[in-house]
């Protein structure tokens, strides 16, 4: 009888590994279109932050221009050759604001009265000078000593003052400046008093005020400051306010995106949480497309928000962009339960955004926890998606 050749082993064939095979394929191709795209939307947010920062400087040229015609940011200054022992400075500040197109500034016109006194023996006369940095924006003055009227001399840097020893020097001036005023006082004992109608002041300079009170209209700012040695530079008590508009849009636009790529991680990973808890295959093209809607939101935030503000610009945007993102995932999900519990998260991550966006100082710390949260909450979601019954 002839030797016959053995029967090859039958193939064997694992169902479960094969659809496992699919499973991984599947997900790993998902995520290398989900890391591919991450770096594709860079050159876009890299467009926009470009785009804002152009119409920043478009912003500077507008503000360069109304000071230009209105007056700059002043600093009254005092210079002694004797020591005056002390010096009361009254200050009312009326704030407007100026506008070239879209863009607007803050200018002001200050009424101060000056009281500055004097008690040294000497009987000779000596000379105050009260300097201003844009002395051609002073519109009015008019001087006392020892109640007699005086007439200054006007000079290049300000205005010029005979006083003797022991005498009292009135001078009530007027004159026009813009986003902040800053004040050098140079005597033994100096109360400086700032208020008016602007309900977002900075203080800035070398001292903070002693006391101060600000309302939904109007600040009022006290200093007290005693200098015991004379020969101090003067820049070391400056003292002043700045009568910013809070927080430009631009400044603004720039820091939210700054949060970009953190809001593209989390679009992605709730559509990959929503893929795995409906069971639904999302096509990575819709991927791709969805995406598109977090980056516009930051187009769409420039635009308004250079238009009716930062905040009114930062709801109209998210607003519709959550609606744009929820009436897409109902359709490609088939599902109205699963794109609105989507579109709740996406718009909860907008107002969290939006309130660390707020936080200034503790902007840092805050958007750490939230990140540190996601992470949890993606790892104890995700942590049992590619475990198999064994054997």
């Amino acid at each position: 009888m002839p030797d016959s050749a053995p029967n090859p082993c039958p193939p064997t064939h694992n169902p479960i590994e094969e659809i496992c095979h699919k499973k991984y394929a599947k997900w790993t191709i998902k995520l290398a279109i989900i890391a591919l795209a991450l770096l594709i939307f860079q050159l876009p947010l890299m467009l926009i932050g470009d785009l804002a920062t152009e119409r920043d400087g478009n912003y500077q040229k507008a503000i360069a221009d109304i000071e230009q015609k209105w007056g700059h940011a002043q600093e009254l200054e005092f210079f002694c050759t004797i020591h005056p022992e002390s010096m009361d400075i009254d200050s009312v500040i009326t704030p407007e604001i100026r506008y070239r197109g879209i863009y607007q500034a803050t200018v002001y016109t200050t009424e101060a009265k000056i009281k500055v006194k004097f008690n040294t023996p000497d009987r000779k006369t000596e000379s105050i000078l009260f300097s201003l940095s844009d002395p051609e924006r002073l519109l009015n003055v008019k001087a006392t000593l020892d109640g007699q009227p005086i007439t200054p001399r006007k000079i290049d840097s300000g205005l010029q003052f005979a006083v003797k020893g022991d005498s009292e020097l009135l001078v009530e001036i007027k004159f026009r400046g813009s986003q902040s005023l800053i004040i050098a006082p140079n005597a033994a004992h100096n109360r400086i008093s700032l208020r008016g109608d602007w309900n977002s002041p900075s203080f800035i300079g070398n001292t903070l005020p002693d006391q101060r009170t600000i309302t939904s209209k109007q600040f009022t700012a006290n200093w007290n400051i005693e200098r015991s040695n004379y020969g101090e530079e003067n820049n070391n008590a400056k003292l002043g306010v700045n009568l910013f508009i809070a927080a430009g849009t631009y400044l603004q636009v720039t820091r939210a995106m700054n949060y970009a790529t953190f809001f593209l991680l989390v679009f992605f990973a709730t559509l990959l949480i929503g893929e795995i808890v409906t069971k639904t295959s999302i096509h990575p093209v819709q991927y791709l497309i969805s995406a598109c809607a977090p980056v516009l939101f930051y187009l769409m935030l420039l635009a308004f928000g250079e238009q009716i503000g930062f905040t009114s610009g930062y709801i109209v945007s998210a607003a519709v962009i959550v609606a744009m993102v929820t009436t897409y995932a109902r359709m490609f999900m088939g599902k109205i339960a699963p794109a609105l519990i989507m579109g709740a998260i996406f718009a909860a991550g907008y107002v969290l955004n939006f309130i660390i966006l707020n936080m200034e100082n503790m902007a840092l710390l805050a958007g750490t926890i939230v990140l540190a949260i996601f992470l949890g909450a993606l790892m104890l979601l995700t942590g049992r998606i590619n475990r198999t019954a064994e054997p």
